[in-house]
């Protein structure tokens, strides 16, 4: 698997994680944006991985609008 396969992989679980904690929340997509400053077509992407990057604080941004360690999404486990 080359670099830019494996990237597309690590920002597919992010998104993944994200979705799944911003449901496990009752939050919609909206809700978190708004909660942490960015788009709601910009969280869909990163939901999506329709990026090929996104900043780290929007990253801890994110997972403290959440409540989850930066961890819990970046973990490669699965969950």
């Amino acid at each position: 698997m080359g670099a830019l396969e494996r990237h597309k992989a690590t920002f597919q679980r992010i998104g993944n994680r994200i979705a799944y904690y911003r449901r496990e929340r009752r939050l919609s997509q909206a809700e978190l944006a708004q909660n942490i400053g960015i788009s709601v077509s910009y969280m869909s992407k990163i939901e999506r991985a329709d990026l090929e990057s996104f900043a780290v604080i929007t990253l801890l941004d994110i997972a403290d609008a959440l409540g989850v360690p930066p961890r819990a999404l970046l973990a490669e486990d699965d969950f």
